[in-house]
């Protein structure tokens, strides 16, 4: 079964279903359709699509089910909202799953060539199916399209091709692990209000225990999530977000780099002028000057 123009939501997952709701937006190179279903059952999948296609569950958990990827039975991995399916071109998902009455999911394809021609073809090459696996950044990046498609502009065009390139880059970044799907990963709700809290106390930023307290589970679960869902430890995404902080007041404002370092959470200047040379390659100073030049 291949991928036509229109992406029929009838053939690609069968269901006994009351209502479908079908939007669709069609940006030449990348198209994108939200589904919602009520009054669901049994959904039997069956797809082999032409282009590469990610499927991001919105709403409704798949609790039990079977996949097959090629042809090869995988683990079924129980899909809540946030789960991501990762179908390059021309492999193909089989099976069926069963879960919840109302169900709602985006379908994303995107062209092959203008990724091989954006990214390089040595980038993508190799990239493996995935069914089920979560990623913060890439759920950022389709709840990003979900909302250009219910509010289209001239521009909304430039915004889903730039997120189907960070999609890109991001899973070429995870397929040396395999893309095996990753349990228990933060939800978006509770990473943001993660996320959240540590930029309010980025100078004095809260502890591990603190963190795993917030979303209400044990330390030890806390930090694999968090890396799972950022792919970064606690510690890391702290220093990183300090960095971040740092280039937008050396950009925005002209106050010294000993009182930025400060204000980010630095020990001292040093320390920060170390650590931002490490990653920007430059002095703060010179980044500085070389902005405003």
């Amino acid at each position: 079964m291949t991928e036509t123009l229109g992406f029929q939501p009838d053939e690609v997952r069968r269901s006994d279903h009351k209502t479908v709701v079908h939007q669709h937006m069609d940006w030449g190179v990348v198209r994108a359709h939200v589904v919602k279903r009520t009054g669901l059952l049994r959904q039997e999948t069956r797809f082999a699509p032409e282009k590469h296609a990610l499927l991001f569950n919105l709403q409704g958990d798949a609790r039990s089910g079977d996949d097959y990827v090629d042809g090869r039975r995988v683990a079924f991995t129980p899909r809540r909202p946030g789960s991501v399916v990762f179908l390059p071109a021309h492999s193909e998902w089989t099976g069926w799953d069963e879960g919840d009455a109302r169900g709602c999911y985006l379908f994303v394809s995107i062209d092959p060539t203008f990724i091989e021609q954006t990214l390089g073809a040595d980038h993508v090459r190799g990239l493996h199916p995935a069914i089920g696996f979560r990623d913060g950044m890439i759920e950022a990046c389709l709840h990003t399209i979900v909302a250009e498609l219910k509010n289209p502009d001239p521009a909304s065009i430039i915004m889903a091709e730039s997120q189907a390139v960070q999609m890109f880059i991001q899973l070429a970044r995870l397929n040396g692990s395999g893309l095996e799907p990753l349990k228990g990963g933060l939800s978006p709700f509770d990473l943001n209000r993660v996320v959240a809290l540590i930029n309010a106390r980025l100078v004095n930023p809260p502890n591990l225990n603190e963190l795993a307290a917030e979303v209400g589970v044990s330390r030890r679960h806390f930090f694999r999530a968090f890396k799972q869902s950022t792919g970064m430890s606690p510690f890391a995404f702290v220093a990183d977000l300090r960095l971040k902080r740092a280039v937008d007041l050396l950009r925005g404002t002209d106050r010294s780099a000993t009182d930025i370092a400060l204000d980010c959470g630095f020990g001292s200047s040093s320390h920060f002028a170390v650590a931002f040379k490490r990653a920007f390659g430059t002095a703060p100073s010179e980044f500085r000057r070389r902005w405003r030049i």
